[in-house]
């Protein structure tokens, strides 16, 4: 039988109805748009329908079927009553996750375009699942879905970018459904260093115990673990650039100790007297802190760079030949280089090069002192180029710490960005070695008790000498400084003299002193002044003191010219310059000491 165009309408008709029943049912919308996102969830539209549908049939029956029209009117006010303020409560309610689907959920289904697709816009959001609380996101993967081409990361860093902060995916590819979870990393804890050190503490001397030779504890890390640092090798020489109060005497201190303890020589220059003086005394620990005899720090780093010199000889004949260690400490760099300079520019002589050539030693044994056990710890305030030498050194220290710094510094010394932000506490200390960054805790003591342990130490491991093939300078009895000598009224027995300098009687205007003997333009007339008293204060019994400018006066008259100004210089640089009395705070000389030094036949 053929089918007419009224079964083709009725077929369409039964087809219309059981879509628009089953749309109806299941809460989908009853359009051909779909539902936008963040509205009522499908099963409250499914209670809500089902419930009308209940609602009318069961008011069809009783107004028409039992004729109660009352209790239909009754019940309808009653549900009226009861559901608008639900449907209010509901709304407001709702407005928060609308907000939420629409401000968050919406927008990264959507950017998810490049990552996943396979799927349509409509599909990716039903894939994506984020709580109101924002605790994960969870998101729906297609079949054969893998990750390739680096969509892995791009979910990732799309998830921390919407959601802020940093997120890790558990990912699940091997079984049905395909899938992964994003959650928030917690954050982790700020470990830092302790506070403070004790160098005494069971944990720091038993990593001391620990230490093979050349090997030092530096201090406790983030961890509260023992830092160990060799001075062996490529990291055979350590710079400090410490602001003050950043704890450099405590560090000096503590490793000199450490030193000690391996039975190492130590040399130590520090213009500033206060840093490593608690040492003095102690065996194999040479001293030099006189700010006013820079001579000798200059003769002591000498040394050392001889000491270099020999050591590699033997080395080269023997290559076997181990050392023992020899560290030179220059405490405050900053202000020796600037002292040192002064005095070459006040001693060298006509020739001498324009650059302070201790530098040259320095460069001699940072080069030449590691293969041979020999090393460095210079302390600066300040790591400019500038402050050592101008001469590339700066770059031979491949072991750095810094304290207390500044921003400007970081960039000079390290130049990475960012710039970690200094801690302002003493002793806190990064470590830089290439690319490594451990900030420690330096340990601590008083002065005293490193120079107990030290001694003890000596007592009970000894000391040797025997890779030292020479001795160290003697230090220079320490010149009191000029406001502590005892001065005098000038001349103030001649009032004729005082009259012609422009002085009153009392001569409290001007007085003699030690330092003032070594201006140039100030001896000339000191020692003019005071040849008239110099046969008055002369031992009858001791051969004649004079000053240096009547002694090469003489010494002209014997067709021997030789300048005050060049005595001076010489009896600063040279060692076996006649040595001089002082009188009355002048430094006084004889003749005949002086003629013999100068005089061609005995002229050294």
């Amino acid at each position: 039988m053929a089918r007419t165009e009224m079964d083709r309408q009725i077929e369409e008709g039964v087809e219309q109805a059981a879509v628009f029943v089953g749309r109806f049912v299941s809460g989908a919308p009853m359009g051909e748009q779909p539902r936008a996102p963040g509205g009522t969830p499908r099963g409250v539209h499914v209670l809500l329908r089902l419930a009308v549908v209940a609602w009318a049939g069961w008011g069809a029956w009783t107004w028409w079927g039992l004729q109660e029209h009352e209790r239909v009117i009754r019940a309808g006010v009653i549900t009226a009553c009861v559901a608008v303020p639900l449907a209010v409560v509901l709304s407001v309610l709702g407005r928060k996750r609308r907000r939420h689907m629409r401000s968050l959920v919406l927008p990264m289904a959507l950017a998810m375009k490049d990552m996943l697709p396979a799927w349509d816009d409509r599909q990716r959001l039903r894939a994506l699942t984020i709580p109101l609380d924002r605790s994960f996101v969870k998101i729906r993967l297609p079949d054969g879905w893998h990750g390739q081409d680096g969509h892995k990361d791009m979910l990732r860093e799309l998830v921390q970018d919407r959601m802020g902060g940093q997120w890790s995916g558990e990912w699940n590819l091997k079984s049905y459904p395909f899938s992964v979870v994003f959650t928030p990393q917690k954050p982790r804890a700020k470990l830092e260093p302790p506070e403070t050190v004790d160098f005494f503490d069971p944990v720091v001397q038993q990593a001391i115990a620990q230490c093979k030779p050349g090997q030092l504890v530096l201090g406790l890390d983030e961890r509260h673990k023992p830092v160990f640092k060799e001075m062996t090798g490529e990291t055979a020489m350590w710079a400090l650039s410490v602001g003050s109060g950043g704890g450099k005497s405590s560090f000096l201190q503590m490793v000199i100790t450490q030193l000690v303890g391996q039975g190492a020589t130590v040399v130590g220059v520090d213009v500033k007297m206060a840093s490593i003086i608690c040492f003095e005394g102690v065996p194999g620990i040479h001293l030099y802190t006189d700010p006013g005899n820079i001579g000798d720090m200059r003769s002591a780093i000498k040394w050392v760079a001889r000491e270099v010199e020999a050591r590699n000889y033997v080395k080269k004949k023997d290559p076997r030949k181990d050392f023992d260690r020899l560290t030179l400490i220059l405490e405050e760099g900053n202000e020796f280089g600037d002292a040192s300079k002064a005095y070459w520019n006040d001693t060298k002589e006509k020739g001498d090069p324009a650059g302070d050539p201790i530098w040259g030693d320095i460069a001699s044994i940072m080069r030449m002192g590691r293969h041979v056990n020999v090393t460095i710890i210079g302390v600066f305030q300040d790591l400019r180029e500038a402050a050592v030498g101008s001469r590339g050194l700066r770059n031979m220290f491949r072991l750095i710490l810094m304290g207390n710094y500044n921003a400007n510094q970081w960039k000079m010394i390290v130049n990475t960005t960012p710039v970690p932000p200094s801690v302002d506490r003493a002793g806190r200390m990064m470590i830089i070695e290439g690319n490594r960054r451990i900030w420690i805790q330096v340990p601590y003591a008083a002065p005293d008790a490193f120079r107990e342990h030290s001694l003890k130490l000596r007592r009970e491991r000894g000391y040797s000498t025997k890779d030292l093939y020479g001795a160290p300078p003697s230090a220079s009895p320490q010149r009191l400084p000029s406001l502590l000598q005892e001065s005098k009224p000038l001349l103030a027995k001649e009032p004729a003299a005082l009259e012609s300098a422009g002085l009153d009687e009392d001569g409290g205007a001007v007085t003699l002193v030690k330092d003032d003997l070594d201006e140039p333009e100030l001896d000339e007339d000191l020692d003019e002044l005071a040849e008239s008293d110099e046969e008055d204060e002369e031992d009858e019994e001791g051969p004649e003191l004079l000053a240096l400018a009547e002694i090469s006066r003489r010494l002209a008259e014997e067709d021997i010219k030789v300048s005050a100004e060049l005595m001076r210089q010489h009896k600063r640089r040279r060692s076996d310059f006649p040595a001089g009395v002082v009188v009355d705070g002048r430094e006084l000389f004889t003749y005949e000491a002086i003629a013999s030094y100068y005089r061609p036949d005995d002229a050294g």
